[in-house]
């Protein structure tokens, strides 16, 4: 009787055994399709720009038909954009979608600088509202970039460029020497008059010291008798005339012609910092089917069997994948800049006085 009792018991076990290994074999079945899923969505959107913690993100698809190989941003009140945020050798490929980084004040709005490949030009759009923007698409319509926007509630709007922003580079270059040659000009036109004012200030000094030379004479001589008293009177009449024509006639002021004076400033948005960031890699458990716990080679047989003998489960165990972190890498974050233009005082392009 008891041999039997014992034949049945093996035979119980040995069944058990067998179903967890079917059971293990189906596990590792489905566990491997779960692997390769979690792979999958593990393949990262390329960003454009650097995390930070004071940065907002932005989902931006090029679909203008080109490579964008300019990408600049700034805050809105900021005079000049950052440097290009797409390194060298990096572009945007058409259809491709990137995740954007980017850092602006309080109260401020975005500013963004687009260039494509082949092409001398950049587009610039100010004061781009991201509150609430879902995503950003980049499309070019009669040969100008433009962002058509989608908002989170489903709402569209497609924002142009500012009107000087299209312009090419020599364009730019020929505007600002026609600038810069009228003002070269309204420079001189201010030297020759205040070199005329003067001139004309010496000639007037002249005539008055001419005049008062006059008036002393005209009194030396009406100072000696005379047989007419009208003749006296007469002679006295222009010495008062030349002498009110000496006092009020004054020197033209010079005119001050202030020009700034500028220099360029290099502006630390985000300080350069460390991340340390985990290193994850998937590992297998060996799961009980009736309690759960964790099992390893060692104690498997033993924990199955506990469990058939005090009939408080069916037996069998599965292979569960994980991911577990095994160490943690540091990455660096370079500083986050911009430059501005400061004006530092002024100077008077005539005389070179400043303030």
């Amino acid at each position: 009787m008891k041999t039997n009792k014992i034949l049945m018991a093996g035979a119980l076990v040995l069944s058990m055994v067998l179903s967890g290994g079917m059971l293990t074999g189906c596990s590792n079945s489905a566990t491997k399709d779960t692997k390769t899923t979690e792979v999958t969505k593990k393949k990262e959107v390329k960003t454009i720009g650097h995390k930070s913690k004071d940065s907002k993100s932005l989902k931006i698809t090029n679909n203008t038909g080109k490579k964008i190989t300019v990408f600049e941003t700034k805050s809105s009140s900021e005079e000049s954009f950052s440097d290009n945020l797409l390194e060298d050798g990096d572009a945007v490929k058409n259809n491709e979608e990137r995740t954007l980084y980017y850092v602006v004040k309080e109260n401020d709005k975005l500013d963004v600088k687009i260039g494509l490949q082949d092409e001398d030009k950049t587009f610039v759009f100010k004061d781009v509202d991201t509150e609430d923007t879902k995503k950003v698409d980049v499309s070019l319509k009669e040969d100008k970039v433009n962002l058509d926007v989608t908002k989170k509630d489903g709402s569209t709007a497609t924002l142009t460029p500012s009107e000087d922003s299209a312009k090419t580079e020599d364009e730019k270059k020929d505007e600002s020497e026609v600038k810069q040659e009228g003002k070269k000009e309204e420079t001189a036109k201010a030297d020759s008059s205040n070199k005329s004012n003067s001139s004309e200030s010496k000639k007037d000094n002249t005539a008055s010291t001419t005049n008062a030379s006059s008036n002393k004479n005209n009194t030396s001589s009406s100072s000696k008798p005379s047989n007419s008293s009208d003749n006296n009177s007469g002679s006295s009449k222009p010495s008062n005339s030349n002498g009110s024509s000496s006092s009020n006639s004054k020197p033209d002021e010079h005119t001050h012609n202030w020009v700034a004076v500028t220099e360029t400033r290099t502006v630390v948005d985000q300080a350069s910092y460390d991340e340390q960031v985990p290193v994850t890699e998937m590992k297998a458990f060996d799961i009980c089917n009736d309690c759960g716990a964790e099992l390893n080679s060692a104690t498997v047989s033993a924990h199955v069997k506990d469990h058939m003998i005090n009939d408080t489960g069916n037996g069998g165990w599965h292979t569960e994948w994980r991911e577990v972190v095994t160490g943690y890498q540091t990455v660096h974050h370079d500083a986050v800049t911009h430059t501005e233009t400061v004006t530092t005082g002024y100077r008077c392009s005539t005389c070179g006085a400043t303030k």
